[in-house]
């Protein structure tokens, strides 16, 4: 209605769409959008007509929910969860924020400090800012609205409820936040990630989702991951890329680590290559013996990328293997005829003694 708390929400929002759905960060894929749409549908129920569902290109753990109905999930969050089950809690939590109305109730606590008008008039007429500022900008009014650690503990609540209702596996709640939490721990030193600062302690929560988990009576329960997976494949080599682009080498070699170490076959080779990418580029003591046997490994791995065989080329020539390092280098350029790298390469080779 016209002149309604909610109303004044809603246009803000509005807005914030609009330039949200200009924005070059957009995952666009249809594939991809239809089958994480699917599952927040799943998990919300009778509000999945209110939803429209945004995939973000960012390499950090989110997700979060307008009080429009614009739910809004980083690639981060899509590389770290395992299976429809834990990425289904993320979003039942999400879409319990909403049906609880929770940015309402914070609207109507705080609508009258300059800190929050501040930020609503940074979203509602922010019109033509760049992607990263609009981001920014729905950050800094999320961080202004953020929940209390009731209403956080509220949408666990919902969200759990709905997942199990939903079928899925009760323990991927705490499965998924056990990994968060070893993640955040890489970064003891640094402020709590945009995942923990608002929410209750982490020793806490995980205690609250596992009872919950334990209390719910035996029966089939579903995660879903081989169709996860086949659903995140094509986007994996270019997530993880992103993931060492925040250049936190610490928690990517957690991520990718603990990633690998579940992986099917088809995703060990380019998890393999990752590692050794981590290692190379961290750069710390022993990094680039760690780096060379990663290399060496995804290059006889399923799915490793062209790019494995490039590198444990390098790490060959630099070992004093120049038969071997050709080898290799050349499987690259055959791999990569396009390569835009491939004038250095062939530059490399001459040294090596290579006069194909």
């Amino acid at each position: 209605v016209a002149g309604t708390d909610e109303d004044e929400l809603w246009y803000a929002m509005q807005r914030a769409e609009a330039e949200l759905q200009r924005s070059p960060l957009l995952v666009k894929d249809p594939a991809l959008n239809a089958y994480v749409r699917g599952i927040a549908c799943k998990v919300s129920g009778d509000h999945c007509r209110d939803l429209r569902v945004y995939i973000m290109d960012v390499p950090d753990f989110n997700a979060s929910m307008a009080p429009n109905g614009m739910m809004i999930v980083w690639t981060g969050a899509l590389l770290r969860a395992r299976d429809e089950a834990e990425i289904g809690f993320v979003l039942g939590h999400e879409s319990g924020h909403f049906t609880a109305q929770h940015s309402l109730k914070q609207w109507r606590r705080l609508k009258d400090t300059s800190a929050v008008l501040s930020a609503f008039q940074l979203v509602a007429y922010g019109a033509g800012v760049p992607d990263a500022a609009l981001l920014g900008a729905l950050g800094a009014y999320a961080g202004i609205f953020k929940f209390s650690r009731d209403q956080e503990r509220e949408a666990d609540k919902l969200g759990f409820a709905s997942s199990v209702a939903r079928g899925y596996d009760p323990a991927a709640g705490g499965d998924l936040w056990a990994r968060l939490k070893r993640e955040e721990d890489t970064r003891r030193y640094q402020r709590r990630g945009v995942v923990f600062a608002t929410h209750p302690a982490t020793e806490e929560r995980l205690t609250d989702i596992r009872t919950a988990a334990a209390s719910v009576p035996p029966g089939p329960r579903e995660r879903f991951r081989d169709e996860y997976r086949a659903a995140m494949r094509p986007f994996l080599d270019r997530w993880l890329a992103e993931e060492l682009g925040r250049r936190r080498y610490e928690s990517s070699l957690l991520v990718i680590g603990e990633l690998l170490a579940e992986a099917p076959e088809a995703d060990r080779g380019l998890l393999t290559f990752y590692m050794g990418e981590a290692h190379r580029r961290r750069a710390a003591e022993g990094d680039r013996a760690k780096a060379a046997d990663y290399y060496a490994q995804a290059a006889t791995l399923t799915g490793a990328p062209a790019a494995a065989w490039r590198e444990h080329g390098f790490a060959l020539r630099d070992a004093g293997d120049a038969a071997a390092a050709t080898t290799m280098l050349r499987r690259y350029l055959d791999a990569a005829p396009n390569a835009d790298d491939r004038a250095f390469v062939e530059r490399e080779l001459s040294k090596l003694g290579d006069r194909r």
